[in-house]
């Protein structure tokens, strides 16, 4: 087995970005930054933002390459869903890697930095992670029953904590985390789950009853090759 395969690419992001949350949260020099959210820890210019900063664009790294053994997992099921929906296999991917790529985005582009370009990538990880659950919900349901519920916890995760927002009951600060941490709980389960998958039977061949059919690259003249 690949190297790759081996690698569980979504619980390595999540203990990357909590390790550098930890220890730009123990060194920072804006002692309130838990008041507004996890994005002013990167905005103090400092070693303690590059660190937080870091471990972000890190994290987004590792869940953009979770996507390769999703795609291949995906490809390769032989599942008559997946088989149904070949879509499923570009698709889910693709929504991973659009997450990760909205992570990195907001490491490079820090509130100190700009504002609007930071609040773009951050608008961009909700939307892609609102997605992926749209996506289980037509496509992936049935998977498996742990992921079934996990999607729906995340969705009602999502719902309440931007009611809560929208209505000051909860800060930006506790809704990223549970945001965060009901989504990147949901995508690694996804990411076990398909690398369990059966892949498909490969077509068997008979020695004895088939036949190619050669065609010289010199000319037209098809010749029959029993093998």
């Amino acid at each position: 087995m690949h190297s790759y395969r081996r690698i569980p690419f979504v619980l390595t992001a999540a203990g990357v970005l909590c390790t550098s949350i930890a220890a730009a949260a123990l060194t920072t020099s804006d002692s309130l930054w838990w008041l507004s959210c996890f994005s002013r820890l990167g905005a103090t210019g400092d070693a303690s933002s590059a660190v937080f900063n870091s471990g972000v664009i890190a994290a987004g790294a590792l869940i953009g390459l979770s996507a390769v053994p999703v795609a291949i997992g995906l490809r390769g099921s032989s599942s008559a869903v997946f088989r149904a929906h070949r879509s499923v296999s570009s698709v889910v991917p693709l929504l991973i890697a659009a997450l990760g790529v909205s992570l990195i985005l907001i490491g490079l582009l820090p509130l100190s930095l700009s504002v609007f370009a930071h609040e773009r990538a951050a608008n961009g990880a909700l939307a892609s992670s609102a997605a992926l659950l749209l996506v289980h919900r037509t496509l992936l349901r049935g998977l498996s029953k742990l992921l079934d519920r996990l999607a729906v916890g995340t969705i009602v995760v999502l719902v309440l904590g931007m009611a809560g927002l929208i209505t000051g009951v909860l800060t930006l600060t506790v809704f990223e985390a549970l945001a965060f941490g009901s989504v990147i709980s949901w995508l690694h389960v996804l990411e076990m789950r398909v690398r369990r998958l059966e892949p498909a039977a490969l077509a068997s061949f008979s020695a004895n009853s088939q036949q190619m059919i050669l065609s010289p690259i010199w000319g037209t003249m098809q010749s029959g090759v029993t093998v």
